[in-house]
């Protein structure tokens, strides 16, 4: 920190928040017109703030600070984290036609006209308990970063985010967050391109730094072939099911937006990585003394101009602010949709700006309970877990509504099986490694289990209810278009 006046750090990060505000400030207006205007941005997200949410929602603590200090203690592989996702995202986004000609809000909602009641409550229930979790890890990351750069205290630092981030999604839902995640991607791509070949040029080259570390950091399959493969088919469950990824694919403006956006934003994201584990080598090489969940910040804040690192540090925040208010975005939306609505006797009975105002009050207590929860000390990492490989597994229910045979009494057993392996897997075997070449992954085996399970009920109820994708696609098209023109004619 300088010694006088305004540290241009600081004044560079209080900048970019304002700016932040006011796009989505301006982006928000007129979001209470109805409950899908809020919720999908009206369906109408166009391919740029589409593929610029969808690649800033994940791109925050995990795919910036994470992989920099997963590359710091383990060397380059790391990226494969980002890689893995981002081939995933492309895989995922030669489908994603089939998902969007869906009309729905929710992916609970969507199972349960595929699997019934009982099914949609327990996707809404797992949906919402992960949502939370997964904002209060967002919520503490964004604190850490800014109180450990700035000199700002970290309660200071953590409840200043924590308004900014609830205030912009109470205030105009998926288009100031869409809006607001166009501002920190465009930020962080642009910049994490020019900032690190500027940064390896400032420490001495490549061969600076890798003259400074062991051989096995400068491995790249180093975290072992099986993890990089659970690592990809995790992402596939997670693209394919989890509400905060669905969300944006139900707002965009048509099926084409949807299909390119996540091919772009896999695209770029497949070399994003790649930026910011040479941040965390860097921090390596030049033996920086700091925790190594700080190698990122570390490296930027001793390898480039302060106003340049101060701007992409902000971006960085902002990026695991984009995590925070999607997710939160997302816990709320399920609520409201598939357990408050049904709880009213169904849309017909509620009104448009009650709905808005029901989300709006839902993301605010959610917002500040998932604030409570990060300031509480609680260990959240297996509420996270748990809620992360449950709603990974209700990828197993839309992977099987493309079954002819699949029967709708089928959807509530496997998932039930899928999270039962989900836990003894992950909490109880501790994701054993295999062949030396990393673990695998909870959610994978309890996907496969929920899928193998819908397939043996389903086969054995053979007099059991069937279905159609293409009755379900009708049926929510019939139900949405009902609810869309309700947003014209009714009000209070």
């Amino acid at each position: 920190m300088g010694s006088s006046g305004i540290d241009p750090l600081v004044a560079t990060m209080v900048l970019y928040f304002g700016a932040t505000i006011l796009i989505a400030w301006w982006s928000g207006r007129g979001a209470d017109a109805g409950y899908v205007k809020f919720t999908l941005a009206g369906k109408n997200l166009g391919l740029l703030p589409f593929t610029m949410t969808y690649f800033a929602t994940f791109v925050g603590g995990g795919l910036t600070m994470g992989i920099a200090q997963k590359a710091f203690i383990d060397g380059i592989s790391a990226q494969w984290y980002a890689m893995t996702q981002g081939i995933a995202w492309i895989t995922i986004s030669l489908f994603i036609g089939y998902l969007y000609a869906f009309d729905v809000v929710s992916v609970p909602e969507l199972l349960g006209r595929v699997f019934g009641a009982k099914a949609k409550y327990f996707a809404a229930i797992a949906t919402v308990i992960g949502q939370i979790a997964l904002t209060a890890g967002q919520t503490i990351g964004m604190a850490t970063v800014i109180a450990t750069v700035t000199d700002i205290p970290l309660n200071v630092a953590f409840w200043v985010s924590t308004v900014v981030f609830v205030g912009i999604t109470v205030w105009g839902g998926m288009s100031s967050v869409a809006w607001a995640d166009t501002l920190h991607g465009i930020i962080i791509i642009v910049g994490m391109a020019i900032a690190m070949p500027l940064a390896i040029m400032n420490v001495g080259g490549v061969g600076a730094i890798t003259g400074e570390i062991s051989a096995e950091h400068t491995n790249w399959f180093g975290v072992g072939l099986i993890q990089i493969g659970t690592w990809y088919l995790l992402y596939l469950t997670v693209a394919g099911a989890q509400q905060h990824l669905l969300q944006r694919t139900w707002s965009a403006k048509n099926e084409r937006v949807a299909m390119i956006g996540i091919f772009l934003a896999g695209l770029v994201i497949s070399g994003y990585g790649i930026l910011t584990a040479m941040a965390g080598l860097i921090a390596q090489a030049q033996g920086a003394g700091v925790d190594s969940s700080m190698a990122f910040a570390w490296t930027l804040t001793n390898t480039l101009h302060p106003v340049f690192g101060g701007l992409l540090l902000a971006a960085a925040v902002g990026a695991v602010m984009s995590g925070a208010d999607s997710m939160l975005l997302a816990g709320a939306t399920t609520f409201v949709n598939d357990l408050y609505i049904p709880l009213r006797g169904g849309r017909e009975n509620v009104s448009q700006s009650h709905l808005v105002l029901a989300v709006r009050a839902v993301i605010t207590v959610f917002g500040i309970g998932a604030a409570l929860i990060a300031l509480s000390g609680v260990e959240i990492v297996a509420i996270d877990n748990l809620g992360m490989g449950v709603m990974s597994v209700l990828f197993a229910g839309i992977l099987a509504m493309f079954w002819s045979k699949t029967k709708r009494a089928a959807g509530l057993p496997g998932f039930l099986v899928g999270g039962a392996v989900f836990v003894v897997w992950h909490f109880i075997l501790g994701e054993p490694e295999f062949f030396g070449e990393g673990p695998v992954e909870a959610a994978v085996p309890a996907t496969l289990a929920a899928l193998a399970t819908i397939a043996i009920v389903s086969h054995v109820l053979d007099e059991s209810e069937t279905f159609t994708v293409e009755e379900v696609q009708r049926e929510a098209t019939r139900n949405m278009n009902r609810f869309t023109r309700d947003e014209l004619t009714r009000d209070d």
